[in-house]
């Protein structure tokens, strides 16, 4: 008998009625502002994302609970290059997305953690919350991430479904000219031979 595997959608699915919708819908350009709604990836350099980005080695760090995620929190090791690195805080369960609790002071990744992630070589961080980083510095990391071919998607949901620490990440997208977040579907497949995420 061959090895069992699970998929997962990571992806967010989102009301036509949601308020963050209704925002969009209500912008001088509604086009490039629904691109930074639900799960999505930041692309304010507009650079070309290699295709080999669509399959990656999906890593896990359940961080809930944690205002700034620093290296003490991870085991920066475990992670490979070309991994894609996703962060469980919690805030996406906690929160209904669209509410403004959901946005206020989320949980954010220290400078030291974003830049020993460069350094691995990586190629996402997914995280369950609104950013990398609070609002003021969200666009200015974002774009730092992806000058070292790094992409943050952000609104990433289910990460309580995984429960084991390694596995495969198929991440897909548009490309658009315009836009400086491109919607993406976000899917971990996990196999039973993997060992269990530790308690």
């Amino acid at each position: 008998m061959g090895n069992m595997t699970r998929l997962i959608d990571l992806t967010m699915s989102i009301s036509s009625q949601n308020p963050l919708v209704l925002w969009a819908k209500s912008q001088q350009n509604p086009h490039v502002a629904m691109g930074h709604i639900g799960t999505h990836l930041d692309t304010y350099e507009k650079s070309n994302i290699p295709l080999e980005y669509f399959k990656s080695s999906g890593i896990l760090f359940n961080v809930e609970n944690k205002p700034e995620i620093d290296l003490v929190d991870i085991d920066i090791s475990l992670v490979p290059e070309n991994a894609f690195v996703l962060f469980r805080t919690g805030q996406i369960e906690k929160y209904v997305y669209g509410e403004k609790e959901y946005f206020h002071e989320h949980p954010q990744l220290s400078h030291s953690v974003i830049n020993a992630l460069i350094e691995q070589k990586i190629r996402f961080i997914g995280i369950d919350c609104a950013g990398i980083r609070g609002h003021c510095e969200h666009e200015q990391i974002d774009r730092f991430c992806e000058q070292n071919n790094v992409y943050v998607i952000e609104n990433i949901c289910n990460l309580h479904e995984i429960n084991i620490q390694t596995f495969s990440v198929y991440t897909m997208w548009i490309d658009d000219a315009e836009m400086t977040g491109l919607k993406c579907r976000v899917i971990a497949e996990l196999s039973d031979t993997k060992r269990d995420i530790e308690k």
